[in-house]
């Protein structure tokens, strides 16, 4: 039996994330802008947990293949590193996002309104959907609830800190 193709796009999607977490977490700390250093924070975090659940995702299509049991347990782990991640995402553009000094403390809530957003939904679709396909469904609820947000977040706040680069 041979591993799957997608296990490989599962591994090096995984890694891939993996060294830019790894790397912004090491070099995060040299950058002269202050709001930059405290936005790479949580940019690290979103790397390093998303390749985490990109490499459990990998395990359990590997399990999956091998006929070994997949503990219960691991789909909601999975579920809670991927939603954690995009938070993180979210987390580092709200951080971007942030000009003045104590805009930093307010624009988290962005993040804490997203995420309060996806646990409610959780809980009104565990009510509409059989316990076999809940976890696909949380799994389509998170990116769409969580990663698109987030990903726009991030992707407005590289536009300012673009902006504020130039200015400098």
């Amino acid at each position: 039996m041979s591993i799957p193709p997608i296990s490989l796009i599962y591994f090096f999607y995984g890694l891939a994330f993996f060294s830019m977490g790894l790397l912004v977490m090491v070099e995060g700390g040299r950058s002269s802008d202050a709001r930059l250093r405290r936005a790479l924070r949580p940019l690290a975090a979103f790397g390093l947990i998303h390749a985490a659940n990109e490499w459990l995702e990998m395990y359990e299509g590997v399990a999956v293949l091998l006929g070994q049991p997949i503990p219960g347990w691991l789909s909601g782990v999975r579920l809670a590193m991927l939603a954690f991640s995009f938070v993180s995402l979210a987390a580092f553009g709200s951080y971007l996002l942030a000009i003045s000094p104590t805009a930093p403390r307010l624009i988290l809530v962005v993040p804490l309104g997203l995420e309060t957003v996806w646990v409610f939904g959780l809980f009104i679709l565990k009510g509409n959907y059989p316990a076999p396909l809940i976890w696909n469904v949380a799994d389509v609820w998170t990116r769409y609830s969580l990663a698109i947000p987030a990903t726009l977040l991030a992707a407005i706040g590289l536009v300012v800190q673009q902006r504020v680069f130039r200015q400098a």
